[in-house]
């Protein structure tokens, strides 16, 4: 008799912790399970009078160690859920329930006493508000939102966020995500929708025959489960890196991953909800399901960093899907399709760009100018450039959004300034960086360069209005073709421009737009400080409406941010120091799971006199991870799409805009909530005394 066997996230999260000889008996009991899970010789044991679930069973493993195991009531699927030594595995076991629940379909993992001592357990300081959205719910909707029958009293008692929050380690993890949905003001079908990515009504094949129907798992809405398929593909799981993005999606990520649209989609989210993640995922998908071998995905970035990491990590995902998935940052992007168009010319750089501002400075015939030179100079990157505007009467009538006011009159006197550094930039074949992403927008509408069957976006939100109108024009929207587009993005980590809206450029996504409200990456601790940076900031969705946050949560608590006020550089290397060396001592960390950025040399000095050993992220190389040891350092823009289990963020200066963050540039602000958030459980911030 064959059988499959399903197992958890937590197995395979502390499968290298275990003795080698378990991991070994681990790997090769796969094998023999899966084709006979009756065989003697595998020692699978009931564990009825001991166990609350009577689907639960035992199997020895050597070193006194025991695999638990959840036997189906239908079908030929099993779980392999737990591993420790025995008294442990059978104690952790005990109480529990293993049961798909039979309105959602997810497979739960819960504990009946523990969530009643934990609801007799809350203080009486948590006042409940009044027609606190949950209170409204009837048992009927509890269940629908996924709560399993036996907590639906628990549930009920519930009463403030306060005591929500508290009883959420309790609660299976897909109706805790339902229940924060719905008490932060959505419906029942849209918190099932959002949160989970159900419908109010799953297929009939989707939904179980009872708690213990584990037929269909994986194609049901699934948090934890992978299909291992033997001894081999168990090795291939656990070859690389661990990193649970490759193995274990969101349902609602899935959802978005396989989406089939007729136009353009958008794909937001604050930082650490796996928008990036989803990203991959389907890059690799439309990969796989191109009917033409001619035909190739673009997968492009705005930084360098980002889209060398991005490329490594499609690799590891898919390396037979990566050969047709295209991956660049857009700045190269550009660059490669005016050089394949026929342009021989160099991108200029500072020194050629104040050349040309000199030489018109000078000139005689320049007449009165309508703002000062830096201001010209400042209109000239940020909406001439910015825009691809190459004529007067487009300069008239452009939108300048987030600049100063300045009359129709003002924009004619300072058009023929304009004209003339632009005639500069010709004269010694030079464009900007902004004027090739122009040039290689003409290119690809006047037919010198192939469009792409996929095109997919990472980092919108810091894309021009002529790079937006580059990317539109490599795409087969116009074509008709499914899936042409795929954008991410997220406003909060907006640290290049201003707010362009998409449709702007010709890209509609209207109804094409979903956001990711859980957070992976951040504890909900550091997520809720990250957020507050941004206090009194409406954040847009891309597309010139507001972001709602309501129901963004972390899927795990930590520390609590530490704020360290130093006076001065050495005051702040000296407590960056204690800081490091206390996560290394207390919480275990390896230095190359720490950084520190902004770089200073103070720090650098203090971290190498404390026998600490550095290495700093260099642009345009991927973070060599636990291969190279060392502290991190590295500037705010280099992190970004990084993360670290410890992030200090050094900002004792009197003049960083962490010290009066009201008053801040919104870009600043928004550099800093960045960097917050590529931390995953401990987060420093130093300020000024």
């Amino acid at each position: 008799m064959m059988a499959q066997l399903m197992m958890h996230r937590d197995v395979l999260k502390g499968y290298h912790k275990l003795p080698t000889k378990v991991q070994k008996r681990v790997a090769s009991f796969m094998d023999r399970f899966q084709a006979d899970p009756s065989d003697p010789s595998l020692h699978v044991h009931k564990l009825d009078e001991t166990m609350v679930d009577s689907k639960v069973r035992g199997a020895n493993l050597p070193d006194g160690y025991r695999a638990i195991i959840i036997a189906p009531e239908k079908g030929d699927t099993y779980l392999m859920v737990h591993i420790d030594v025995h008294d442990k595995a059978y104690a952790w076991a005990k109480n529990k329930r293993f049961e798909m629940h039979p309105k959602t379909g997810v497979f739960q993992v819960f504990d009946v006493e523990e969530m009643q001592s934990a609801v007799a357990q809350q203080p009486e300081t948590f006042s409940p508000a009044d027609n606190y959205p949950l209170s409204g719910l009837s048992d009927d909707n509890l269940f629908k939102a996924g709560v399993p029958e036996p907590l639906i009293p628990a549930v009920k008692a519930i009463s403030s966020d306060e005591s929500l929050e508290a009883l959420s380690d309790y609660l299976p993890k897909d109706c805790r995500d339902v229940l924060m949905g719905i008490a932060a003001g959505m419906t029942l079908d849209e918190a099932l929708d959002e949160m989970l990515g159900l419908d109010a009504t799953p297929a009939p094949e989707l939904v179980p025959d009872g708690p213990g129907d584990f037929t269909n798992v994986a194609q049901r809405a699934n948090f934890d489960l992978v299909l291992v398929k033997g001894e081999e593909h168990l090795k291939d799981i656990l070859q690389a890196s661990l990193e649970e993005w490759r193995i274990f999606l969101h349902p609602y990520q899935k959802k978005l991953v396989a989406w089939e649209t007729k136009g353009p989609m958008n794909i937001n989210g604050s930082a650490g909800t796996g928008k990036t993640v989803c990203l991959i995922h389907r890059a690799v998908h439309l990969a796989n399901h191109l009917d033409n071998s001619k035909d190739k995905v673009l997968l492009t970035t705005f930084t360098t960093n980002l889209s060398i990491t991005l490329k490594a990590y499609i690799r590891q995902l898919d390396a037979n899907a990566a050969d047709c998935i295209e991956v660049t940052n857009l700045h190269a992007l550009s660059r490669t399709i005016c050089t394949r168009s026929g342009w021989k010319g160099r991108i200029g750089d500072d020194e050629d760009f104040d050349a040309i501002w000199a030489s018109i400075w000078v000139n005689p015939e320049l007449g009165q100018l309508p703002m000062t030179e830096d201001e010209m100079v400042n209109e000239y990157w940020q909406v001439i450039d910015a825009n691809g505007i190459d004529n007067e009467e487009d300069y008239l009538t452009t939108v300048r959004s987030g600049r100063p006011r300045i009359s129709r009159k003002q924009r004619r006197q300072a058009w023929p300034v304009f004209r003339a550094f632009q005639r500069g930039l010709k004269k010694r074949n030079i464009l900007t960086v902004e004027g090739a992403v122009h040039q290689a927008r003409l290119s690809v509408e006047q037919k010198n360069f192939h469009k792409y069957r996929h095109v997919l976006v990472d980092e919108t939100q810091d894309f021009s209005l002529e790079a937006l109108k580059l990317i539109r024009s490599l795409c087969p929207i116009e074509e008709g073709f499914s899936d042409p587009l795929c954008t991410v993005g997220d406003g909060h980590q907006r640290i290049y421009r201003t707010k362009i809206p998409m449709s702007r450029a010709g890209i509609e996504i209207r109804g094409r737009s979903r956001r990711l409200k859980i957070n992976y990456r951040t504890s909900e601790q550091i997520r809720k400080y990250a957020q507050a940076m941004l206090q009194g900031i409406e954040i847009d969705d891309l597309d010139g409406g507001q972001v709602s946050i309501a129901g963004d949560h972390s899927a795990f608590k930590g520390p609590e941010p530490i704020i360290a006020p130093c006076k001065g550089p050495i005051e702040e290397a000296k407590a960056i120091v204690a800081w490091v060396q206390k996560l290394m001592k207390d919480y275990g960390l390896e230095d190359y799971a720490i950084c520190i950025t902004p770089y200073k040399p103070e720090i650098v000095t203090a971290l190498t006199d404390a026998n600490l050993s550095i290495l700093q992220l260099k642009p345009r190389e991927v973070d060599p991870g636990k291969d190279e040891p060392g502290v991190r350092l590295g500037t705010i823009k280099r992190i970004k799409g990084l993360e670290f289990r410890a992030i200090a963020l050094a900002c004792a200066d009197p003049d960083d805009p962490m010290n009066s963050l009201a008053k801040a540039e919104i870009l600043d602000r928004c550099e800093r909530y960045v960097a917050a958030t590529r931390a995953r459980e401990h987060l420093l911030v130093t300020i000024c005394h």
